[in-house]
């Protein structure tokens, strides 16, 4: 049986009725996940939106998914050690951020409360020295996207080249992270099989999980799109430097219907292309 979902596109949380507003618009989704079928009911709210405002929709759905993929893992009698106060990923994995997700990490760092802010522009602005000091650190704001098999090879390079640094995420304190709830999709899609000791080790008694649909990659050709520019993304402790040098794009808006179902029309053709994929 399918499960249907009521999403609102302005806020990403679960709402009771489809269409609060007359005017409201509500676009749908059909899902595929380890053959449970999710239909998505997603409302419009609103008329423009800037790209950060795509991110608490992508947020919700990606939840969804992951659930899906946990349950999934579960029922075959395997375990996830992911979960708050793990670390082992935060103090030595490259995390890229679309460029919606960047934008809204900063506002919602700076809707954070005056001490956490300073101490996550304090860890940013450190972190942000030493990346700047190597002379790859170009190579980090760029196509980052693992969307195709050309950008995966490279981005495992760049990967490989982030650990040999041993810098710790700027935004984890005392093996916490400060962001949990606001944290990247590249954090939420990141599931391991194994234990947290292997993944700390890189060793192969912890086996990466291969995600239905990740939602960090729709972001990235979402905002590739919309934009008019190639696939991009940025390294998480440079992100609040980037915008600030990127203010003006921050700004801009579209018509939030039009971005809302060209999202959903990316999440399916991803979704599909994945099932294929895996059944061949």
């Amino acid at each position: 049986m399918a499960r249907n979902e009521i999403i609102s596109a302005e806020t990403g949380i679960n709402g009771s009725e489809v269409g609060s507003h007359p005017d409201n618009k509500t676009i749908g989704m059909k899902l595929d996940i380890f053959n449970e079928k999710i239909n998505i009911q997603i409302n419009i709210e609103k008329d423009r939106a800037r790209l950060a405002d795509i991110v608490p929709l992508a947020l919700s759905i990606s939840t969804k998914i992951n659930d899906l993929v946990i349950k999934n893992i579960q029922n075959n009698g395997q375990q996830i050690p992911c979960k708050k106060g793990c670390s082992a990923c935060c103090k030595r994995c490259l995390v890229p951020l679309s460029v919606p997700e960047a934008f809204k990490l900063k506002d919602e760092v700076e809707r954070a409360p005056t001490n956490l802010q300073n101490s996550i522009n304090r860890n940013c602005i450190i972190a942000s020295q030493h990346l700047l000091k190597q002379k790859s650190t170009k190579n980090f704001i760029g196509h980052l996207s693992d969307s195709n098999p050309e950008n995966q090879v490279r981005l495992n390079n760049i990967s490989d080249w982030y650990t040999s640094l041993n810098l710790a995420c700027p935004f984890l304190h005392q093996d916490i992270c400060t962001i949990y709830e606001q944290r990247p999709l590249s954090c939420r899609e990141h599931f391991i099989i194994g234990s947290a000791g292997g993944c700390q080790n890189k060793d192969s008694s912890a086996k990466v999980v291969d995600m239905p649909v990740r939602m960090s990659n729709v972001l990235v050709q979402l905002a590739s799109e919309l934009e008019g520019t190639q696939e991009q993304a940025v390294i998480l402790p440079l992100a609040l430097l980037w915008c600030e040098d990127n203010r003006e794009r921050a700004k801009k808006t579209w018509p939030f219907e039009t971005m809302v179902r060209r999202f959903v029309e990316i999440i399916e053709e991803m979704a599909t292309k994945n099932l294929t994929a895996g059944a061949v």
